[in-house]
């Protein structure tokens, strides 16, 4: 990296006119990529162009003006600058439309020169002309396109943040959307819909240019052929009019289309993010044949628009050709060959000008349709139309963090009340009819069973929940919530997650810490609580220290009402004797505040010691409607000390007898068991997401291997008859003027025979080569690489996944965005470009053949220009790609955590995040962009020195030139810029985009992958024999011990589970009982020892088919969102219905619903759209699915965490009858009903104790 390149960019705004004028501040930045290295740190310490970025204002509120358009908000909110600017390039585009039209002026006056005696001073002065013309036009598109550059960065920053603002608002629309349905759509407006969005006022300024030359040069074509002019006029008329007609089909595609994105980008995501839970629950085929599906939907449904597109490049290619036809044609037939060469060539030269921006034009309509769509898209998600009809008025005019609910006028003591008010979930209601005040120093407790709803009534004081009918007020916005399910700011220290934004105060701190049993944790962490919260779920944390260092969250901002959502579960029982007595002890952390705040929580009775004096009612959910019970008194109900009595760590378990030892639960993250916090990546081998990140990138060429890769997937028969087609239409139509224009004189009825044959056949060609490449091609191409990129994500480890989700997940959206249109477009129109740039140097050549030596010189600076540029562009084309993946990572946390972010006033730090993300992602697009535009410059410079080469030469050599080749030459000058910049914007950006496929192949080669087999290959041949296997379910562990990265989590394990044994894993919080759950699933790297099922090592089976023959349950279960209920029991439809029913009734054990003592059951309904969607229905029903499954061996994780004790024994019945023969190991924390089990294994530190 040369030195001073970090500081270059921020001169853009403080060079000279000539260097701004030039593009000549990117001087420093060609010369740093073509040295060395671009580092993505280099990139971080730039700034660009105030106009490019987008910093909300620190007063900005778009609440306030929700009554305005959205479009009157953005114009306040992005600054009059930026309009000011706009116009701006709006005039600039004008004055390119002039510039453009006076070369035909110029090149008629040339012709008429080297037909006359003028003295050679006249044509001297002509060539000065062009030459300026040239100039002057290339320096008004480059400026143009560069103004247009920097406010569309700026529009993208805003809509960006806008989408991140609305997607973090509480949930008010009559169908509540999952979490995973909200994700993906936030990660589609964010990056699909923004780009296309924005494409619109880039089309802007070409519109007008387009505009006005078509207008003055129909005058122009007036003056030279009178009313014949009135055919090419109509003939582009109608090239852009049908496009136009089709527009309403093609936007309802575009919309069609769009939403399938949305579904396989929301499928493609959970089989990143619950990776672990859908291995283990052997739901991993559906899950890939759901995104297989949804791809499939996403490429019919792109059918029409690549139909349409076939309409629209017929059109633009073939106007051109007709139009010259039919305007020499028909002067021919009414005045024959009465046509002087000056006004000729005048004519031909203006109908180039006219329809040599059609082309590009009326192909960008496609685009502009798509923008316009994603513009209402943007929209209708940004500002619904219901929202106001659903808001409830402020009573105060104060603002609050739960937007939508009325607040209370202000109160000493009542913080919030629902005033018979109904709480949905979608579109039902679960809650009926809820009465309630919170006052301070109260605790509110929220019982029932799994799934009956707690946690909905909590919520609704977050604004998740929708408020179908009644009330519900609010009396403060210093609220702290506690959610089953925490969120972190990613990349903040441990000590920030607990701070957030109030500052530091070293006491408060330290007891909340000591309230949480957090002390030891840190004191185990290398960095204490400075370590780094990785991602937003916490992975390099176990569970229980997520679920206590939120709690310490919410402890420590000392609100007036603390929420506090199923906070034990899954803690030990020591951990929670702990916390209780820290909390409600005669001392404790509440008890001395009990006054100054009140408390809503949601969790079984007997997790919990209440101080009588604290505690004001006990709420339980029966039949969906909230009923009170008796006040709680702590001397008649057993706190989880007398449940249990005392124990230690150090308690004596007998392993095989029937006994109660004290049991922890596993707090087992998807990624790592406790102990000593780093981010986890078990991978040595380097991605492109990990350079693009922060290593360095690697600099690399237009490598003709990325290419030959691509060219692969579209298939060799269908290449070579797009390819050919292609170069004969596009080659013919350049070099067919000579017997257009050139020959004219001589026998202008023979000569429109010929050209009326060439544009015949060439219409031919094009329909051939577009038919081919848009509807075999394309689809072919976007399925298999899809595919590919699917099977390597099927087979990567989970470590993987979990450590890069973010850019994997940038992969399947921003690089097959690519894949599906730009890239293929850049191959086509790169071929026609060639084709183009050849023929038209041809003509050039045969108008006098000492313009070779001008192309010669112009081509060998072009190859050094390209050279210098693409070793460059290639490294920040990769950079700006992947430098998308925190952008969608902020974005989809932050739809994850929006309950958490809300209650703790978040919303400004979130967006302050994603908008520093986004302006630090904009960097590398910014100079990528602004290099297209530099080389645009140069390019449109040498044809412009081509051009006065060539008028020179036929001034000097007037008297031996053939006029007619020299105006087709002449003519050919105005093409050949406009050819050969669309050649190398083509070429530039196929290389670009095939960045895309090195990084797909990269992708491929590098990701991690679990297909294991041992080193004899006898992992296939076992495959094949195994037969039924397990049959039996015998398990032995011989010295086994396994690893996360380099922390050992488990040592020197042995253990014979015998055929049929019901074991019960037991132990401390991160002893490794997940671990040992998990390994047998293949979801963590044995560093030593052997697993044995029924006699087959498993490092001989390949990871899928162990998932498919073992049965697991995992503690967060997976369940697809589109398919039905019964779907999502019986994946393989393999039991009937009564039998799904029949075991969903098993799981309802201790539910009453309606009336009922048993759940209302419907199975055919959509699963986001069920009752079933929430955490307790979701841990019943997978422990439902993995029941409904034959094996000999059954593994569940935590199956009945959260629930009672009553409950919680009821369900390990159902769980050990069920399949009484089966082998069956059940990790758990609770210690009631181990003596159903056959033996208790307990975890210690990695060991079996």
């Amino acid at each position: 990296m040369a030195n001073g390149y970090a500081l270059f960019p921020s001169r853009e705004k403080e060079v000279s006119f000539a260097s701004l004028m030039f593009l000549g501040w990117l001087g420093p930045l060609l010369s740093a990529g073509k040295r060395g290295d671009i580092l993505q740190s280099d990139l971080e310490r730039i700034e660009t162009h105030p106009t490019s970025a987008f910093f909300p204002s620190p007063d900005a509120d778009p609440k306030k003006d929700e009554n305005r358009s959205f479009m009157r908000q953005m114009a306040r909110d992005t600054s009059l600058r930026t309009y000011l600017l706009f116009v701006l390039a709006v005039i600039l585009a004008a004055l390119t439309a002039a510039t453009t039209l006076c070369q035909p002026i110029i090149i008629g006056a040339l012709v008429a020169f080297l037909q006359t005696e003028s003295h050679t001073s006249i044509g001297s002065w002509l060539v000065v002309a062009l030459f300026i013309d040239f100039t002057l036009l290339n320096i008004l598109v480059a400026q143009s396109t560069h103004i247009v550059d920097q406010i569309s960065f700026r529009i993208r920053a805003y809509l960006t943040y806008r989408i991140h603002l609305r997607s973090l608002e509480p949930a008010t629309s009559q169908a509540t959307s999952s979490n995973d349905a909200e994700s993906a759509k936030v990660t589609v407006l964010a990056n699909v819909d923004v780009t296309q969005a924005v494409f619109v006022l880039k089309v802007i300024p070409d519109v007008i240019t387009s505009t006005i030359i078509v207008g003055v040069g129909a005058y122009l074509l007036y003056n030279a052929v009178a009313l014949v002019f009135i055919g090419p006029l109509l003939l582009a008329l109608v090239s852009v009019s049908v496009p136009i007609a089709l527009g309403s089909k093609l936007t309802k595609s575009q919309r069609y289309a769009l939403e399938a994105t949305e579904r396989r980008i929301r499928s493609v995501g959970q089989l990143i993010e619950k990776t672990r839970s859908i291995r283990i629950a052997g739901m991993q085929a559906m899950a890939e044949r759901e995104v297989l599906e949804n791809r499939q939907i996403e490429i019919e449904a792109m059918s029409l628009y690549r139909k349409f597109l076939i309409g629209v490049v017929f059109a633009s290619d073939s106007v051109n050709g007709l139009s010259l036809l039919v305007t020499f044609g028909i002067y021919a037939a009414i005045n024959g060959a009465n046509l002087d060469y000056s006004t000729l060539f005048t004519a031909l030269s203006v109908i180039s000008i006219m329809l040599g921006s059609f082309p590009t034009l009326i192909q960008m309509l496609p685009a502009l349709y798509e923008g316009v769509v994603s513009w209402g898209r943007i929209i209708a998600y940004v500002k619904p139309k219901d929202r106001s009809s659903e808001r409830h008025n402020d009573a105060t005019g104060m603002e609050t963090a739960v937007s939508g609910l009325i607040r209370l006028e202000k109160e000493a003591s009542t913080l919030a009340r629902f005033s018979e008010a109904s709480l949905a979930w979608g579109v039902e209601a679960i809650i009926h009819n809820v009465s309630l005040t919170i006052k301070k120093g109260t605790m509110t407790v929220v019982t029932g069973s799994s799934g009956c709803g707690k946690s909905i009534i909590l919520k609704s004081l977050v604004g998740e929940v929708r408020i179908s009918a009644g009330m519900l007020q609010l009396g403060t916005n210093k609220i702290a919530f506690c959610d089953q399910s925490p969120y972190f700011l990613a990349g903040r220290t441990v000590r920030q997650n607990i701070i957030l934004q109030r500052p530091f105060d070293g006491t408060l701190y330290s007891a909340v810490l000591s309230c949480c049993c957090l002390g030891p944790d840190i004191s185990r962490w290398s960095s204490g609580d400075e370590t780094i919260v990785v991602d937003s779920v916490g992975t390099s944390l176990s569970g229980g220290q997520r679920k206590r260092l939120a709690l310490a969250r919410a402890l420590y901002h000392e609100a007036d009402l603390l929420i506090l959502d199923d906070v034990f579960t899954g803690l030990d029982a020591k951990t929670i004797r702990d916390i209780n007595t820290a909390l409600f002890g005669p001392r404790g952390f509440i008890t001395q505040r009990r006054q100054e705040m009140a408390i809503l929580a949601a969790m079984p009775l007997e997790t919990t010691t209440i101080p009588s004096s604290f505690a004001h009612e006990t709420l339980s959910i029966v039949e969906g409607m909230l009923r009170r019970t008796e006040a709680i008194d702590t001397d008649q109900h057993p706190s989880v000390m007398d449940l249990e009595g005392p124990s230690t760590v150090e308690d004596n378990t007998d392993s095989t007898a029937h006994s109660r030892p004290q049991v922890e639960a596993e707090e087992k993250s998807s990624s790592t068991e406790t102990g000593k916090v780093k981010t986890l990546n078990t991978e040595t081998t380097p991605t492109a997401a990990d350079a693009a990140q922060s290593p360095r990138v690697k600099k690399t060429q237009f490598l003709m291997r990325d290419f030959g890769n691509y060219m692969k997937s579209f298939g060799a028969w269908n290449l070579a008859v797009s390819i050919a087609a292609t170069c004969v239409v596009s080659g013919i139509n350049k070099a067919s003027r000579k017997y257009q224009a050139g020959d004219y004189s001589r026998s202008p009825g023979f000569y429109i025979g010929i050209y009326s044959l060439i544009v015949g056949s060439g219409f031919i060609g094009i329909l051939v080569a577009c038919g081919v490449f848009f509807l075999r091609m394309i689809p072919k191409s976007a399925v298999s690489i899809h595919r590919d990129m699917l099977d390597v994500l099927v087979s990567s480890s989970a470590s993987f996944l979990e450590t890069n989700g973010a850019e994997t997940l940038n992969r399947f959206t921003n690089d097959v965005n690519v894949l599906d249109l730009a890239l293929p477009l850049a191959v086509l129109n790169s071929t026609w470009a060639i084709a183009a740039v050849l023929a038209s140097m041809g003509v050039l050549a045969a108008g006098s053949v000492y313009t070779l030596i001008s192309l010669a010189v112009s081509l060998f600076a072009l190859y050094f220009i390209q050279r210098s540029y693409l070793s460059t562009s290639s490294q920040l084309r990769t950079l700006q790609i992947a430098s998308q993946a925190p952008v969608i990572g902020t974005l989809r946390a932050s739809c994850d955590g929006r309950a958490t972010i809300r209650a703790f006033n978040l919303q400004d730090s979130a967006s302050s995040t994603l908008v520093n993300q986004v302006y630090q992602a904009s960097k590398s697009a910014y100079l990528f962009r602004s290099l297209q535009s530099w080389l645009f410059l140069v390019i449109g410079l040498l044809g412009g020195g081509v051009a006065g080469t060539l008028a020179a030469l036929l001034v000097g050599l007037k008297s031996k030139v053939n006029v007619g080749w020299a105006g087709v030459a002449l003519v050919n000058t105005i093409t050949l810029g406009s050819d050969l910049k669309m050649l190398m914007n083509w070429l530039t950006l196929l290389e670009a985009q095939l960045g895309v496929v090195r990084r797909i192949r990269e992708f491929i080669a590098t990701t991690p992958s679990k297909n294991r087999r041992s080193a004899n290959g006898a992992g296939a041949h076992v495959e094949q024999l195994i037969g039924d296997w397990p049959s039996k379910g015998e398990v032995v562990l011989r010295d086994v011990s396994a690893a996360y990265g380099d922390h050992k989590v488990l040592t020197n394990v042995s253990i014979h589970i015998r055929s049929g044994e019901k074991i019960a894993l037991v132990g401390r919080t991160g002893s490794g009982k997940s671990s040992l759950a998990q390994l047998l699933f293949g979801l963590i790297t044995k560093t030593g020892g052997s697993v044995h099922i029924d006699g087959v090592d498993l490092d001989t089976v390949s990871p899928q088919l162990l998932r498919q023959r073992l049965v697991g349950a995992p503690q967060f279960s997976f369940y697809n969102g589109q398919a039905s209920v019964k779907t999502n029991l019986d994946p393989g439809d393999d039991h009937s219905l009564s039998d799904v029913v029949d075991m969903i009734r098993l799981m309802s054990v201790g539910l009453s619903y309606n009336g009922r003592d048993e759940a209302m059951i419907d199975v055919d309904q959509a699963w986001e759209s069920s009752r079933y969607s929430s955490f307790g229905w979701q841990q019943r029903l997978g422990i439902a699915r993995a029941l409904l499954r034959r094996s000999a061996l059954y593994v569940m994780d935590e199956p009945t965490s959260g629930m009672d004790t009553m409950t919680h024994k009821a369900m390990i019945h159902n769980i050990l009858s069920t399949h009484p023969k089966s082998t069956m190991i059940i990790v758990t924390h609770h210690t009631e009903g181990l003596d159903m089990f056959d033996r208790v294994l307990r975890v210690d530190e990695g060991k079996i104790a």
